[in-house]
């Protein structure tokens, strides 16, 4: 069972890495209306969001990659991906015009919950590097 699974892990990782590609492609190709836009709005839009989905893909395949090596899946990979898609549809919203005040604190609440959740992984991670490695933790006194 666990061979099959490392198998689909593969080839996903595989179809994400010529997602990968494609999202670049897609981010260049978004750069020649920039350049030619006589104003950064005028052709910012496609190339924000281009950009922030290739953090999308990149951050799953990390994350994929990182279970194939060490046959778990790390919690802030796929946190970071969170993180950068609920980004990326918050530009969508904003840069569609027609984003309400709830809709806002929605997203705030969303990204607030991910980056604290992703804060927390981080500092307990460490902690248990820096206490599996025989060093004693410092704690601060008030």
């Amino acid at each position: 069972m666990a061979l099959i699974v490392d198998y689909i892990v593969i080839l996903l990782a595989a179809v994400m890495i010529v997602g990968l590609v494609l999202a670049l492609y897609k981010v260049a190709t978004d750069l020649i209306p920039i350049i030619q836009a006589s104003t950064f709005d005028l052709g910012s839009k496609n190339f924000v969001i281009d950009t922030l989905s290739t953090f999308v893909i990149l951050e799953l395949l990390l994350g994929f990659l990182q279970y194939h090596g060490a046959n778990r899946i790390a919690p802030t990979y796929i946190l970071d991906a969170g993180l950068f898609f609920v980004t990326r549809e918050l530009m969508i919203e904003l840069y569609s015009g027609a984003v309400a005040a709830a809709d806002l604190i929605a997203f705030g609440a969303i990204i607030g919950a991910l980056g604290i959740t992703r804060i927390m992984i981080g500092r307990s991670s460490k902690e248990d590097k820096t206490s599996s490695s025989g060093q004693v933790l410092e704690t601060k006194t008030g």
